[in-house]
């Protein structure tokens, strides 16, 4: 019987999820209730408080179901014993997108936190972490490059920031495009060789000119 019960609860969770990612996009975040999600879910106001504290708690699950599936990649790039780091964040990069490629629900969701998470009210919450994120993201690429480097992939002279910089703003930018036009470009076609193309510039050296 207990069983049954974590089980029932479990899906009740994933069900709650499923039917935020429907509200909030069609409403945005800022305007859609806790209440919209509960009737779109088939369930009460308390089991949804059951399972997540406010909204910024459910999207931070929301964040956590983006997030968690690139996590292996994204480690396996940062290990300085990984023999090709960089080899490793061109797959990081491209399953990202070759995730998006059949999955409508993963599609609507990256959408939600690129697009609809406005910055006003309960939302600032969320806003805060994305930009830690962000931040993060930012200095966990800055240490693949310092692998890559060390491994003898990248140019000794690599200006390490302004690398990771230009890599996140291309994928950054490769995938708000194609989020917002998913026709432009053929994920398992054509992003292998538009990452191999960011690759390739910092190959060619991304050194900062002074003076």
């Amino acid at each position: 019987m207990a069983r049954k019960t974590k089980e029932d609860a479990q899906a009740t969770r994933s069900a709650i999820l499923d039917a935020a990612v429907r509200v909030f996009s069609i409403r945005g975040v800022s305007r859609a209730s806790l209440a919209d999600i509960a009737k779109e879910a088939g369930v009460t106001r308390g089991a949804i408080y059951w399972h997540f504290a406010n909204k910024v708690d459910l999207l931070n699950a929301l964040w956590e179901q983006v997030r968690l599936p690139f996590e292996p990649f994204a480690q396996a790039s940062e290990n300085p014993d990984e023999p090709d780091p960089l080899g490793k964040m061109k797959e990081l990069f491209i399953y990202i997108f070759s995730s998006l490629a059949d999955d409508p629900r993963k599609q609507q969701l990256f959408r939600i936190l690129l697009n609809k998470c406005e910055a006003v009210e309960d939302t600032g919450t969320i806003h805060l972490r994305q930009l830690d994120n962000h931040i993060e993201n930012l200095a966990r690429v800055e240490i693949v490059l310092r692998n890559a480097v060390a491994k003898g992939q990248l140019p000794e002279n690599l200006d390490l920031r302004l690398g990771s910089i230009f890599l996140i703003s291309c994928i950054d930018g490769m995938l708000a495009n194609w989020l917002m036009l998913p026709g432009l470009f053929d994920i398992n076609q054509e992003v292998p060789i538009l990452v191999e193309g960011c690759l390739r510039t910092l190959r060619s050296g991304l050194i900062r000119q002074d003076g």
